[in-house]
């Protein structure tokens, strides 16, 4: 089960994925029009509102119980892999009530994990985390624990190279823990030094998690013509050009698919620290990568005009990343689920 955003894109690349002696499915709410061809979809759930607070999580994970416990009962050898907190919290009771096997997939840094470790305990699930963050977060040992970081479908070649203005691109949800009015503000203080330059950022949406803070960022744009807001698609990273140069500010960040994105597309990044580019081998988590110390216009602001400096200096950064290429690839995490799914279910 899961909600919206990155989370439910990695779910369904996950679920679209044939592994051996396993069906997956993706829970939904009843309303829910799923697309033709993989992944399949059970609509059976009640539950449409999500991710806005603990209180409407635990809402939908009422709502969820009962349609979710008829369907368990009418299968045997079941997994259910809950991905988000509502889906954690409907498949904690379940397993009561159905006894099937439950592996909880914990993609962000929870303000209060114990919780998560008592309903671990109490529904005997196996649990998979996105990252060695979220492992120590979780107060887990990452030699021990299953890690899985989240799987993309890799570009087979680099992006063209754009050679004209100096661009920025950011990507996300719009919400307050992405910090996208930092990089508007950092981008407008280049303008006033009278850099020329431009702003491409990916996260419209139709339903936002947070409606106010995304009217607050187009009303911040509003006027320049070299900010450019595009709704978010789960192919967006294929607008990139090599020369590009990608800003992500999410805090906390558990991973972020979108950074991985990116990275797989040769790109110039600029992040915060402590990220899952930090347990990369060298160069891997250096080259074509600049680091803030602090999350602020200024210091982002220099390190935007830093690099401008070093997109013709590091060329050919695909070919280098595509060394690791096979730890991110859709097929390799889902191979590493088989067992897991058939070691718990053996229990």
């Amino acid at each position: 089960m899961s909600g919206e955003g990155g989370v439910a894109s990695f779910v369904r690349r996950l679920a679209s994925l044939r592994l051996e002696g396993v069906k997956s499915c993706i829970w939904m709410h009843r309303d829910f029009r799923p697309p033709s061809g993989l992944p399949e979809f059970i609509c059976r759930g009640k539950a449409t509102i999500l991710n806005r607070s603990m209180w409407c999580d635990v809402r939908a994970a009422l709502l969820e119980i009962g349609p979710l416990w008829t369907w368990a009962k009418e299968h045997q050898w079941l997994v259910i892999h809950a991905h988000s907190r509502s889906g954690i919290c409907a498949a904690s009771v379940g397993i009561w009530l159905t006894d099937v096997t439950v592996v909880f997939h914990m993609h962000t840094l929870a303000g209060q994990p114990w919780i998560y470790r008592l309903l671990r305990r109490l529904a005997r699930a196996g649990i998979v985390y996105n990252s060695r963050k979220t492992c120590v977060h979780f107060g887990d040992d990452p030699q021990t624990a299953s890690i899985l970081m989240p799987g993309i479908t890799w570009p087979e070649k680099p992006a063209a190279k754009r050679d004209g203005v100096p661009r920025f691109v950011g990507s996300g949800a719009i919400v307050p823990d992405k910090h996208f009015d930092v990089l508007v503000e950092a981008f407008r203080q280049l303008q006033a030094e009278g850099i020329i330059v431009e702003l491409e950022i990916f996260g419209l949406s139709d339903t936002p998690s947070d409606a106010v803070h995304q009217r607050q960022i187009v009303q911040a744009c509003r006027g320049d013509a070299e900010i450019h807001l595009r709704n978010w698609t789960s192919d967006w990273s294929s607008e990139f050009a090599e020369d590009d140069i990608f800003i992500h500010l999410g805090q906390p960040e558990s991973f972020g698919i979108v950074i991985l994105e990116a990275f797989a597309r040769g790109c110039r990044l600029i992040v915060l620290r402590d990220t899952f580019l930090d347990h990369l081998p060298p160069p891997l988590n250096e080259r074509g990568i600049l680091r803030l110390e602090t999350l602020s216009t200024n210091s982002l602001s220099q390190q935007m005009k830093l690099a401008i400096t070093k997109v013709d200096s590091e060329p050919n950064l695909w070919d280098l990343r595509s060394a690791v290429r096979n730890i991110f690839l859709n097929e390799s995490t889902a191979a590493r689920l088989a067992p897991i799914y058939q070691a718990l279910i053996e229990k």
